[in-house]
């Protein structure tokens, strides 16, 4: 009897990969980019056939996609909160809202003129580094409430597109995906090198994002802070919940 259901297990879950597979096999596109370039809205979210029905986990929060005209949100609860919120053209993905506090929907952090940091083109050349981005001013506001807000930050960044790379990131992910890592560094200085901050996305077709990793600048040498994986596809959706607009 242990034999047949352990049998039974093994196909069960072979016929479960073998059905993401199968809606995978395919990458999609969203807007014609020359050749030699990236669709990066396609790289940075979960395509939609998958997230139609899956979203992504791994070692920490769950990551739920959703694509609306102009924005693309990454929830990052089953209950649509607390999220990341981006911006979308047909020149560049934007970076622009964040949770302040992961237990209050009505905090948030967003940046003071919407597109004022854009984290890489729509259509972007990768390499090592690929397309780069100098960003003057990364002003944001700390919403404390839907309506008050402080601001803050008016240091530069530096936003780069490294890769692709041939990587394996485990859990339900096929291995040897090709990834591309958008970095930004920022808490830079006015000449873009001293950059006390940088964030790592690790980008894929089909799947968008199956990393985050945050360092700090210590000594002149970056100190990883915490890493994120979402290399886990879980059935399961979300509408995103953002209560202020």
């Amino acid at each position: 009897m242990t034999g047949r259901c352990s049998v039974l297990t093994g196909v069960l879950l072979l016929a479960f990969y073998v059905g993401i597979n199968a809606k995978t096999a395919k990458a999609e596109s969203t807007m014609n980019c020359p050749s030699g370039t990236y669709d990066m809205l396609d790289w940075m979210t979960l395509d939609s056939s998958l997230r139609s029905t899956y979203h992504s986990a791994g070692n920490a929060n769950p990551l739920y996609t959703t694509i609306a005209p102009g924005k693309f949100y990454w929830s990052k609860g089953s209950n649509g909160r607390p999220w990341d919120i981006q911006l979308y053209d047909s020149k560049y993905i934007y970076l622009w809202i964040t949770e302040s506090d992961w237990n209050n929907a009505t905090t948030y952090k967003k940046f003071t003129y919407n597109k004022n940091v854009p984290l890489v083109q729509r259509c972007a050349k990768a390499g090592f580094p690929g397309s780069s981005i100098k960003v003057p001013n990364t002003s944001y506001q700390a919403f404390t409430d839907c309506n008050h807000y402080t601001t803050h930050g008016l240091l530069k960044s530096i936003n780069e597109l490294w890769g692709p790379y041939k990587l394996s990131m485990g859990g339900t992910l096929p291995a040897g995906l090709n990834v591309l890592v958008a970095s930004y560094r920022y808490n830079c200085d006015n000449n873009y090198t001293n950059c006390g901050d940088k964030e790592e996305y690790y980008l894929t077709q089909k799947y968008g994002l199956v990393q985050w990793v945050h360092y700090v600048l210590k000594n002149g040498q970056y100190q990883m802070q915490q890493k994120t994986l979402f290399n886990q596809l879980t059935k399961g959706t979300a509408a995103p919940a953002f209560a202020c607009f």
